[in-house]
C-alpha cells in the first residue's frame, strides 16, 4: 500500500497520541507530549504511515544492559493498526528495530509480552525489571516472531 517508516516526528506527536491512549490508557496528553518533546526521545519511536499520513503502527525502544552480551534492545511497546495490510506494517516496525539494534551494537531483541498500564511502571521497568519474560530473539534473525502477542491489533 506504500507505507513509510521512520522516527517520530514533532509534527506528528498529536496524530501518535491518538494511538497511544488506546494502547496505555493511563498517559494522558500532557505526560505524552513531555516523553516526546526532545528530538532525541522521539528517536525511539518508530511509526509507520501509510500514504494519507495515518500512524498505522508504532513502537518504543530501549536499550538495557552493560557490555557486549548482556545489552539487549527493549521493545515493551509496539502496535500496528491496520485493517489490510498489518502484516506490511508490522514487518516495517520489526525491520526497524533490528536496524536499531545493530547500531546500537545489541545482539538480542526482548519484545514484551503485555503493555505496562502507566507509563512510570515502563520506566521502572527499564531500570529495575527482570529479563525473562516476554519474546527474545536474535537482533540478526531473518524471520518474523509468530506470536499472538506481537502485534497488538486493534
Amino acid at each position: 500500500m506504500g507505507y513509510r517508516i521512520g522516527t517520530l516526528h514533532a509534527r506528528d506527536v498529536l496524530r501518535a497520541y491518538a494511538l497511544i491512549e488506546r494502547i496505555m490508557p493511563g498517559l494522558d496528553l500532557d505526560q505524552w507530549t513531555a516523553l516526546t518533546r526532545r528530538a532525541a526521545d522521539c528517536r525511539r519511536w518508530f511509526v509507520v504511515k501509510d500514504r494519507e499520513g495515518y500512524i498505522r503502527g508504532i513502537c518504543h525502544v530501549a536499550v538495557r544492559g552493560e557490555g557486549d552480551f548482556r545489552r539487549q534492545v527493549e521493545v515493551p511497546l509496539i502496535a500496528a493498526v491496520s485493517l489490510k495490510d498489518c502484516e506490511e506494517v508490522r514487518a516495517l516496525l520489526f525491520s526497524a528495530v533490528k536496524t536499531f539494534a545493530m547500531a546500537e551494537r545489541c545482539q538480542k531483541i526482548h519484545i514484551w509480552t503485555a503493555v505496562p498500564t502507566t507509563w512510570p511502571v515502563l520506566v521502572d521497568y527499564l531500570d529495575h525489571g527482570p529479563r525473562g519474560h516476554g519474546l527474545i530473539i536474535s537482533a540478526d534473525s531473518d524471520s518474523l516472531p509468530d506470536q499472538p502477542i506481537f502485534p497488538v491489533k486493534m
